[in-house]
């Protein structure tokens, strides 16, 4: 293998018009980049300058960190309709009954429904799940 590589530089390897971002773009911006274009990184540039490279597991990170996942959390899986009174009632529930909301992320829609995973500050999901399912919602699960 060293006798092949022996005449290959990194100039020949590497991506001469590599796709690239700004420090100001959006996080969701480099991600859609990133996965449309199957690559593992890209350069971040200001000026013609770079100044940085962000990556997929980057973008793993701060997807992490948004969703709480890493810290001791609960969550809640439950299937609402598509009226925002609905998603509201649901939130009032889960506060109502102890639940602090961290975050909130949903399926995509489907026939009028959508599964809503509510991430909750670290508590006992029982009492929620059962305030949840005496108002009539679906409850996928609730984990401690």
């Amino acid at each position: 293998i060293p006798s092949m590589l022996g005449d290959v530089s990194l100039n020949d390897l590497m991506i001469k018009n590599p796709i690239t971002v700004s420090p100001d773009d959006d996080i969701e911006l480099a991600a859609m980049l990133i996965y449309n274009h199957k690559i593992g990184g890209m350069p971040v540039v200001e000026n013609g300058q770079l100044v940085g490279i962000v990556t997929a597991t980057d973008m793993l990170r701060a997807f992490i960190d948004m969703m709480g996942i890493l810290s001791t959390t609960s969550r809640i899986d439950v299937v609402l309709g598509d009226q925002p009174a609905t998603f509201k009632r649901a939130m009032q529930i889960i506060n109502d009954h102890g639940g602090d909301i961290i975050s909130v992320s949903m399926t995509p829609q489907q026939k009028g429904k959508r599964v809503y995973y509510f991430r909750l500050s670290a508590c006992k999901t029982n009492v929620i799940k059962k305030a949840l399912e005496k108002e009539r919602f679906n409850v996928l699960a609730a984990m401690d």
